[in-house]
């Protein structure tokens, strides 16, 4: 297969055998958020521009046909610049698989794919990617309102040392940590366990502010809150025990991007 096809098709197989398992119960089941980083280099290429301009063109259109939820984002601060990063909600595993199969079933996509991918020069030097589950404590995401100017997002990657670690890190969010960044003015997009991709065992997270400046309220806010200093300090939650590293990345939405 073309290295340059636009969509991962190496995951179809499993996603299709671990649908049918995933679905069960009445209630809702946890999001499942499947988050692409595009790594891109400045060049004659013009890998940005084509990248961008084929995501709205073909992209988007693909995914609100078979019902994706979907966000597109680039690289505002980070270790590595330019960068693009694409999130995609489903229901759950097997929502997944149904909506996967879908993309691949959609002919205009399929042809517009096959011709992207045919360019003498790539428009992606390669993509990382994790699939993620949403937390227990804010099981669905949660779109922010088209804003009136762009707004500021964050992308927070916390890295623990075992398993039992992120299970502990993520019950300290659902119990009280997700609150307290509603009370302190920072706004959650979706909190996600990694269940495979890089950084494991982690955690991602998504938060968003009006800009840096209300960002910068919100997270001194936070850490002079009450809340936070109570927890922080209780046996077992402080970052020693329970969170090795911490990633941050500063994103901003794409224009066409219907999260931003």
């Amino acid at each position: 297969m073309d290295r340059r096809s636009f969509m991962a098709r190496s995951s179809a197989g499993c996603l299709a055998a671990g649908a049918a398992s995933a679905a069960g119960g009445d209630s809702p089941e946890n999001q499942i958020y499947e988050l692409r980083c595009y790594k891109l280099r400045n060049s004659k290429a013009d890998q940005y521009r084509r990248l961008t301009a084929f995501m709205e063109s073909e992209h988007l259109p693909m995914a609100k046909r078979v019902g994706i939820v979907q966000g597109y984002f680039r690289v505002t601060l980070g270790e590595f610049t330019p960068r693009v990063y694409t999130l995609s909600v489903y229901d759950s595993l097997a929502d997944m698989g149904e909506k996967t199969a879908a993309a691949r079933g959609d002919a205009a996509w399929s042809k517009a794919e096959t011709e992207f991918g045919l360019h003498d020069e790539a428009a992606f030097d390669g993509v990382e990617s994790w699939l993620l589950r949403a937390f227990d404590g804010m099981r669905s995401i949660e779109v922010p309102e088209v804003p009136d100017k762009p707004r500021t997002f964050d992308l927070r990657i916390y890295e623990q040392e075992t398993f039992r670690d992120t299970q502990e890190k993520m019950r300290m969010f659902n119990e009280e940590e997700i609150q307290i960044f509603r009370d302190c003015g920072i706004h959650p997009v979706f909190f996600g366990e990694t269940i495979v991709g890089s950084h494991m065992p982690s955690l991602i997270y998504m938060s968003h502010y009006a800009d840096m400046a209300a960002r910068a309220k919100a997270w001194s806010t936070f850490g002079k809150s009450e809340g936070w200093n109570r927890i922080k300090n209780r046996p077992g939650w402080g970052n020693a025990d329970i969170v090795s590293t911490v990633s941050n990345i500063h994103l901003a939405g794409l224009p066409f991007s219907p999260i931003r």
